[in-house]
């Protein structure tokens, strides 16, 4: 044997910038062995080898199954190569459409939370909201377990289809209710949406100035931020439509106990 053309395992792991565990295991999976074995044992591997562990690193930095590489290395051609690369992007580029939908996610809850984090809670104040889509299932206002149902079905329907994450959980209240001081009874759940959807059937929520209030704590409890919304309207002669929006602005994500949600209330306030 040319001890020149021959390392150990420590010279061929540190050479190539892996453990020598990585080595170890390969051979023991019957991927990768080394080319000879000594009397006492020392695994001796080839300067004529290392190609072979670079195309090995390289499929296994694509995300390419050990498994799946020891096949290729037993077939391999340009066209199989061709193949498993066509393939792989195909897969990246679905991984890179799923990370941009959570990152636009993440940028749409820290925005959300870094604003009620600055938000003084009894303020009524008027915002301006750019033009917003939702999805709307009907509910049984009586039965909390339709509600968690259809709420739950309406969210796995909306990732099946449009294959995103961002939407916030609301609710729309009509004034009928309010002016019979029915202040938590609800017929609806909506996915509110930044984006328009593009495979399912949705509304508009226009665009314009909201009159908008918060409250805190369990939706039971919501009618005492309806009543003070109603005397801010009074006061400042606001005329507003009579369809209100409440939006989850802390939920069970953020904390633990229903005494610490947010909601917001919005209506649209009519020029």
């Amino acid at each position: 044997m040319d001890r020149n053309l021959y390392m150990t395992t420590g010279e061929f792991a540190a050479l190539m910038g892996v453990s020598k565990h990585t080595l170890f295991h390969y051979d023991d999976i019957g991927l990768f062995s080394p080319e000879y074995v000594a009397e006492n044992g020392y695994r001796m591997y080839s300067l004529y080898q290392l190609e072979t562990l670079e195309t090995i690193l390289m499929l296994r930095d694509l995300g390419m199954p050990l498994k799946e590489i020891r096949q290729f290395l037993q077939v391999r051609s340009p066209k199989e190569l061709l193949r498993i690369f066509t393939e792989r992007e195909q897969q990246i580029e679905q991984e890179l459409t799923r990370l941009k939908t959570m990152r636009g996610w993440i940028r749409q809850r820290r925005k959300k939370i870094s604003m009620v984090m600055q938000q003084d809670f009894s303020e009524i104040g008027i915002h301006h909201f750019p033009e917003r889509y939702y999805l709307i299932r009907q509910i049984d206002g009586t039965s909390e377990k339709d509600y968690m149902e259809k709420t739950n079905r309406l969210i796995l329907d909306f990732k099946h289809a449009e294959q995103r994450n961002d939407y916030e959980v609301a609710y729309l209240q009509y004034g009928k209710n309010l002016s019979r001081q029915i202040y938590n009874a609800y017929d609806n759940v909506l996915l509110l949406l930044e984006q328009k959807p593009q495979h399912m059937e949705y509304r508009i929520m226009p665009e314009g100035d909201y009159l908008t209030g918060f409250h805190v704590g369990h939706w039971k409890n919501i009618g005492e931020a309806y009543e003070r919304m109603e005397d801010y309207r009074k006061k400042h002669e606001i005329q507003t439509d009579t369809v209100y929006l409440e939006r989850d602005m802390v939920d069970q994500l953020a904390v633990t106990s229903a005494e610490e949600y947010v909601t917001e209330i919005a209506v649209r306030i009519m020029s």
